[in-house]
């Protein structure tokens, strides 16, 4: 993961350098708010995941974007077994590479579409509680991949350069565990929610 992470951050510090006073470029920030989903009988709660996304325009509608994302830790509903009970979490980070075209509706407000591919990096983790007098465990395992991200926004300027952003949006992540396990036991990971941050452009 930390090569993604070093790969990610020369390709923004390359796209940024090239472009820097050509006056069409924009950083933006954002918080993610999301529930994972796993496909199965899990229940996890909303989870935050901050983003942070370069975009350079070769045209006055189209931007090109590279991005990075990392979540908290986001925990499943505890379950009960017969000799106690345990809980599941995920956690994830990665780094993403898209377009965005837009289109403006006035001089202060606009519409937008992100969509384009991901790596991750993601950690699963089972805590077993047991009865009284025996000992707890936990187990984790992590597991790298690809996958895609679609997302809907709005943005409105308060100024010629700093604008406010509200998004809906999906990242989904292709075939947790592929290289670890039986192909019974892989699966995707999609994250679903809405997200709202701050952009500057310049």
């Amino acid at each position: 993961m930390k090569n993604i992470f070093l790969s990610s951050l020369l390709l923004m510090t390359l796209l940024f350098s090239v472009n820097t006073g050509a006056q069409n470029s924009s950083i933006d920030a954002n918080m993610y708010y999301a529930i994972p989903d796993a496909g199965g009988n899990d229940t996890f709660h909303t989870g935050k995941t901050a983003t942070l996304n370069y975009s350079y325009y070769p045209l006055s509608w189209l931007a090109m974007s590279a991005g990075i994302f990392i979540s908290e830790e986001i925990f499943d509903q505890t379950k009960t077994d017969i000799v106690g009970s345990y809980q599941s979490s995920i956690q994830t980070r990665g780094m993403t590479i898209g377009i965005r075209p837009e289109y403006r509706l006035s001089k202060r407000n606009k519409i937008y579409f992100r969509g384009g591919f991901l790596l991750y990096d993601t950690r699963l983790t089972v805590s077993e509680f047991f009865e009284p007098g025996r000992p707890s465990g936990k187990s984790s395992a992590s597991t790298q991949g690809n996958g895609y991200y679609l997302a809907f926004g709005w943005s409105h300027y308060f100024t010629d350069t700093v604008s406010f952003q509200l998004e809906l949006a999906s990242l989904s992540q292709q075939r947790l565990f592929a290289d670890q396990t039986r192909s019974d036991n892989v699966f995707d990971l999609s994250f679903r929610g809405f997200s709202i941050g701050l952009a500057y452009g310049f």
